[in-house]
């Protein structure tokens, strides 16, 4: 629990999380992302689920490449987030094994021009990268807002689909995130050591 960060700003929390996750050796990384998978298989909105939004992990975020493996051994469809070509500041989502480039951030990711893109409403869960996030579903992002725009239609739909889960390391818990009118809830956090409901 992080509670000295929690009524510092936005800015300064991404900064405290950036430099603790950098810090973790690959091998720390690995068995994070080991742990958080085996409570991820575990998880009932998992098993169902057939279209998952993953995501190649970059600065030290928690690495979904073992949930990435085993949902592909179990036949789901893994799908994985473009900048939208068409709708700036969104993000467009297409199969994992299609042709890639590097976006304008240097991120590796499906070339949304020459893959085939599924509309963020067809996917079942998403899973999402996080610098901080507390207990009731509050999440601290990089400050982009991608994720925020392209789910925004959850605000106003009443839809429970896609299920927007957090993954994140323990350590990346504060007791309360200075919450914005855009940001959009989470409906669950895992890391590698719990599960977090934020919504029933």
């Amino acid at each position: 629990m992080t509670t000295e960060y929690d009524l510092l700003d936005r800015a300064s929390i991404r900064q405290h999380m950036r430099a603790q996750r950098n810090q973790l050796s690959p091998q720390q990384q690995l068995q994070a992302a080991r742990n958080l998978s085996q409570i991820v298989l575990s998880q009932p909105w998992f098993q169902r689920a057939q279209n998952l939004a993953l995501y190649l992990a970059n600065d030290g975020e928690m690495d979904p490449v073992v949930i990435m493996e085993k949902a592909r051994y179990r036949g789901k469809h893994i799908l994985l987030p473009s900048l939208h070509p068409a709708k700036s500041g969104h993000l467009c989502f297409a199969k994992d094994t299609g042709p890639m480039i590097q976006n304008k951030f240097g991120i590796c990711e499906p070339d949304p021009k020459r893959n085939s893109l599924i509309a963020a409403k067809q996917l079942d869960v998403v899973f999402m990268p996080l610098v901080a996030f507390d207990a009731s579903g509050g999440r601290l992002g990089m400050g982009g807002g991608y994720y925020d725009r392209t789910f925004e239609f959850l605000k106003q739909s009443g839809l429970n689909k896609p299920r927007l889960i957090g993954l994140a390391h323990e350590f990346q818990k504060v007791e309360k995130l200075p919450v914005e009118s855009w940001d959009i809830p989470l409906d669950c956090i895992i890391t590698d050591k719990n599960a977090y409901n934020a919504k029933p």
